[in-house]
């Protein structure tokens, strides 16, 4: 595989471009873009015809022909080889026969999700604002100390999709409801680019079914669209509480797709499977 230099990530453009209606990466904008870090490789430097979004934060997208026996070996040793990865990885395809192709090798390593995507068009009519009515956590947005403390206490892998408080602020944007302990719900940007903006949104056990999300998601949405950005959602198909809560946002669902997983835990992986009810 070829690693391409950012200067160089227009050469991919006419690989990767969506139609209407289509499923969209956004993380694969974000590292077009630069707006977060990964890298980009292909199997042709000049003309390439297949290649591996590889983000940093472990969402990885291959796309283009299948045919490149060449690429298609190293494709494998690549994803083979745990030092490439942070701790896990979720490959996207940008056809089935991807899919297909990169399984049986891949049979003792990794587990076939489903993803669930939605869209926020420019059409959607936004439901009435709820709002949290308890005065226990007044809506918060996040700064710098809130950021790095979320990344501290809530989510590590945080230091991956974003180089540092500065460059989240100066880019992104996320609310949060806190207690005297810390978070009790946020709403992070989780990727961005390309025009759209993926939330990422956690509530503590404790404290679900009151609203929380509700409200934070609202406020992201309604901020999203003054920096005229489109929400975008991805969440496991079987996450009920997240498919659920897209569809009381008024995001409008464009289908699912298959994932391949890979954890470098696999009780961490045997404990999602059965949350979500795979069958194992």
């Amino acid at each position: 595989m070829i690693e391409l230099k950012t200067n160089e990530y227009y050469k991919i453009s006419h690989l990767i471009a969506h139609k209407e209606e289509e499923f969209i990466f956004v993380f694969v904008q974000s590292v077009i873009d630069l707006n977060q870090r990964g890298k980009i490789f292909v199997n042709n430097f000049d003309n390439p015809t297949a290649g591996l979004v590889a983000s940093r934060g472990g969402k990885y997208y291959l796309f283009g022909e299948e045919e490149d026996q060449t690429f298609n070996r190293s494709l494998l040793d690549f994803l083979s080889n745990p030092d490439n990865h942070a701790n896990f990885y979720d490959l996207y395809f940008s056809s089935n026969t991807w899919l297909s192709f990169i399984k049986a090798p891949l049979i003792d390593n990794t587990v076939e999700l489903r993803r669930t995507h939605y869209i926020f068009s420019d059409t959607t009519t936004a439901p009435d604002e709820h709002h949290v009515q308890s005065g226990e956590f007044p809506l918060t947005r996040i700064n710098d100390k809130l950021y790095e403390r979320y990344v501290k206490e809530i989510d590590d892998s945080y230091a991956l999709l974003w180089d540092s408080a500065e460059v989240y602020l100066e880019r992104a944007f996320g609310y949060c409801f806190l207690n005297e302990s810390g978070f009790v719900s946020a709403c992070n940007t989780f990727y961005l680019g390309g025009g759209y903006i993926e939330p990422d949104i956690i509530t503590l056990s404790d404290y679900r079914k009151q609203g929380l999300a509700l409200t934070l998601c609202q406020e992201f949405i309604k901020q999203s669209r003054q920096h005229k950005l489109i929400p975008y959602w991805d969440c496991d198909s079987g996450n009920n509480a997240s498919n659920q809560l897209a569809s009381k946002l008024g995001f409008n669902k464009v289908g699912e797709v298959p994932i391949l997983w890979w954890h470098e835990n696999k009780q961490v992986i045997s404990n999602y499977l059965i949350k979500y009810n795979y069958k194992i």
